[in-house]
C-alpha cells in the first residue's frame, strides 16, 4: 500500500509540474521550450525636405506608441535575477514615471481587465523606451514603432510639401510625387514576442538597420514663401475673394521661389482636409485667363513682324469685317488705337481684331510654343493641361475670343512660364521646384540642370513687348496700383468673367489677375497674383485688387533678393503711389 501511495504521489507531482509548464508556456514566453521567434520588416526613417537655403521644412523623428494590457500585466512574472517578482503597482510606477503619466490614473487603467490595449502615450524619449522595453522590469505594455512626420511651419508651403496620412502613406504634394526617394529602404529584425504577439525588445536576435530616405532640397525660399502667403491671404481678406494663388519665379532659370494657394490646410491633420483645401490651384486649377493673354497675342504678331507697336486699328466694335467682336464695356476710344495702346488700355476690340487678322493657325501655334495646352512638367502631382482646342476646331467667335484670353483655359504655372519666356529674352525654361535630392550617405541622387523647353519669340521681340507692357503699371494703364517705386514693371492685368462651360459666364463673378516682370529691362523675377471671387465685389478688377497685392508682395521680394533698382530717382519721389 505504501508503495502504491508513493507512486500516486509521483504521478500527482508530475501532473502538477506538467500543468504548471503548460500554463507558464502560455503566459510566460521566456521559457526555452516554446518558439516565440518572429521576423519583420523595419521601416526606414523618412527623408527630410529643406528650402533653398537648407532651412528644414519637414522631418521625421522616431516615436514609440505605448498601450497598456491589464491582462498581460497580471499574467506575466517580472523579476530580475536575485529579486522577488515585481507587483503590478511597481510596474505601473515605472511606466508612469518614464512616460510622465499620473500614477493613480494609470493604475486605474491597469485594474480594468475588460479594456485591453489602452492608449498610454506617444514618446520620443529613448531612455523611457529602454526602461519599458526591459521584460525584467515591465510587463503588459505593448510598444509600437512609429515615425512622427513633423511639418515645422504648420500650413506654410502645404500644397508643395504635401502630407502623409495616419497610416504613414504619402498622400499629396512632394510627399507623394517623390515617395520612392523619401521612404528609404526598410531593415529587418528577428527576435522574440510574448503570447500576445508583442515584441520583447531585449530579446532581439537579428537587427539590420534600415537606410533612411533621401532628403529633398527645394528652390523655394521659406522667407519669400511666408511673405507670399501672408500677402495673398491679406489681399483675399481685404478684397473679399474666396480663393487665390500667387507665384514668384526666377526670370532666368524658371525656378519657383514661392508658390501659394488658398485655401490651405494643415498637413498634420490631412484626414480632416476638404477637397477645396487640398487643391493646389497653382498647378491643378484651370481658368480663362482673360486679358493677361493679350500680351501673348501681341508678342506673337510682333515676332512675325505682322504688326509694329505703333500699328493702328480702328476701334469700332460693329465692324462688318469681323464676326462677333468682344466689347470694351463703357470705354470710349478714339477712332484709331495703336497695338501698344491696346495692351496698355486692354482693348478687347483691337486685340480681337489683331487676332483675327493674324490667323487662328499662327496664333494657335504660338500659344502652344508658349506652353499652353500642355503640362509644364513641374515636379508636383495633379498638374492640369488646360484647354486649347486645335485651331481647326475654332468657331468664328473663338477667332476673336482666344486672342483676349477667352475660350481657352490655362493653369497659373503655365501663365507664369509664358511670361518667364518674355522676361528671359524669349527663352522658356522648364519650371521646377526641386534643386537636388541627397541620399542618406550624402551622395547627390539628383541635381537639377536648367532646361530650355523652347523659344517662342526672339530676344528682340521679348524686349519689344516688355517695353510695350511698361505703361500698364502707370497712370496711363489699367494697373496704376501695381507701380513699384524704383523699379520698372512690365505687366498686364486680367479680369476674366468666370466660365460656366456651355451655360456661358457667371454674372458678376470674376478672377482678377496681374502678372508682372520686374525689373522690366533686366528681369529678375516674374510674379503672378490672382484673386478668385465667388460674389460680386467692388474691386474685382485685376488693376484694383490683384495689382495691389502684386505691388506689396513684389516690393518685399525685391528687397529680400537685393535686386538693384533700375529707377533710383523714384525712391525719393513722394508723389508716386
Amino acid at each position: 500500500m505504501t508503495r502504491l501511495r508513493f507512486q500516486a504521489a509521483i504521478l500527482v507531482l508530475f501532473a502538477l509540474y506538467s500543468g504548471q509548464k503548460l500554463v507558464r508556456s502560455h503566459v510566460d514566453p521566456t521559457v526555452d521550450d516554446v518558439d516565440y521567434m518572429f521576423e519583420r520588416e523595419l521601416k526606414a526613417r523618412r527623408g527630410s525636405i529643406y528650402d533653398s537655403a537648407g532651412y528644414p521644412l519637414v522631418k521625421s523623428v522616431p516615436i514609440w506608441e505605448y498601450h497598456l494590457d491589464p491582462v498581460a500585466l497580471t499574467n506575466r512574472v517580472v523579476r530580475r535575477k536575485g529579486e522577488p517578482p515585481r507587483p503590478p503597482s511597481a510596474i505601473i510606477k515605472t511606466v508612469s514615471s518614464a512616460l510622465g503619466l499620473d500614477f493613480r490614473e494609470t493604475l486605474a487603467k491597469a485594474s480594468n481587465s475588460k479594456n485591453r490595449y489602452q492608449f498610454l502615450a506617444r514618446s520620443t524619449d529613448s531612455e523611457a523606451h529602454r526602461l519599458i522595453a526591459d521584460s525584467k522590469l515591465v510587463a503588459g505594455v505593448a510598444i509600437g514603432d512609429k515615425q512622427e512626420r513633423q511639418y515645422l511651419h504648420g500650413t506654410m508651403m502645404c500644397h508643395i510639401l504635401g502630407a502623409i496620412n495616419a497610416e504613414e502613406e504619402a498622400s499629396s504634394g512632394l510627399e507623394l510625387k517623390y515617395d520612392r526617394f523619401l521612404s528609404g529602404i526598410p531593415g529587418r529584425i528577428q527576435g522574440m514576442k510574448d503570447a500576445n504577439g508583442r515584441e520583447l525588445y531585449d530579446k532581439r536576435k537579428i537587427s539590420i538597420d534600415p537606410v533612411a530616405g533621401a532628403d529633398i532640397h527645394l528652390t523655394l525660399d521659406h522667407n519669400l514663401q511666408y511673405e507670399t502667403e501672408a500677402q495673398l491671404k491679406a489681399g483675399i481678406e481685404e478684397f473679399g475673394a474666396a480663393a487665390g494663388w500667387a507665384i514668384i519665379m526666377d526670370a532666368k532659370s524658371g525656378a519657383v521661389l514661392a508658390m501659394a494657394s488658398y485655401p490651405d490646410f494643415d498637413p498634420a491633420a490631412y484626414g480632416k482636409t476638404t477637397d477645396a483645401q487640398k487643391l493646389n490651384r497653382c498647378v491643378g486649377y484651370t481658368f480663362e485667363p482673360g486679358s493677361v493673354m493679350k500680351v501673348i497675342t501681341v508678342a506673337s504678331a510682333l515676332n512675325e513682324k505682322f504688326v509694329r507697336p505703333d500699328s493702328l486699328y480702328n476701334t469700332k466694335r460693329d465692324d462688318p469685317n469681323y464676326y462677333r467682336l468682344p466689347g470694351d464695356g463703357s470705354h470710349v476710344w478714339e477712332p484709331y488705337m495703336s497695338v501698344a495702346d491696346a495692351v496698355v488700355h486692354s482693348s478687347n476690340i483691337v486685340v480681337g481684331k489683331l487676332g483675327c487678322d493674324f490667323g487662328q493657325e499662327r496664333l494657335y501655334n504660338y500659344m502652344r510654343a508658349f506652353g499652353f495646352g500642355s503640362k509644364t512638367g513641374i515636379e508636383l502631382p495633379g498638374e492640369e493641361v488646360g484647354i486649347l482646342h486645335h485651331w481647326k476646331n475654332w468657331d468664328k467667335a473663338t477667332w476673336s475670343r482666344a486672342p483676349i484670353g477667352q475660350a481657352v483655359t490655362v493653369t497659373p504655372i503655365q501663365l507664369v512660364s509664358a511670361y518667364q519666356a518674355i522676361a528671359n529674352d524669349g527663352l522658356r525654361m522648364k519650371p521646377h521646384v526641386i534643386d537636388r535630392i541627397v541620399g542618406a550617405n550624402g551622395d547627390v541622387v539628383y541635381q537639377h540642370v536648367d532646361e530650355p523647353v523652347g523659344r517662342p519669340i526672339s530676344a528682340e521681340t521679348a524686349r519689344k513687348i516688355r517695353e510695350v507692357m511698361k505703361p500698364v503699371a502707370s497712370v496711363k494703364g489699367t494697373a496704376r496700383r501695381a507701380a513699384i517705386k524704383g523699379y520698372s514693371v512690365a505687366g498686364k492685368t486680367g479680369t476674366a468673367q468666370k466660365s460656366m462651360g456651355r451655360r456661358g459666364y457667371a454674372p458678376g463673378l470674376y478672377i482678377a489677375s496681374f502678372c508682372g516682370i520686374v525689373p522690366a529691362d533686366d528681369p529678375a523675377i516674374v510674379v503672378l497674383v490672382s484673386l478668385d471671387f465667388d460674389t460680386l465685389r467692388p474691386f474685382h478688377q485685376g488693376g484694383n485688387s490683384s495689382a495691389v497685392v502684386f505691388r506689396k508682395l513684389t516690393t518685399e521680394a525685391l528687397k529680400y533678393l537685393m535686386v538693384p533698382s533700375d529707377k533710383p530717382e523714384e525712391i525719393f519721389d513722394e508723389d508716386l503711389d
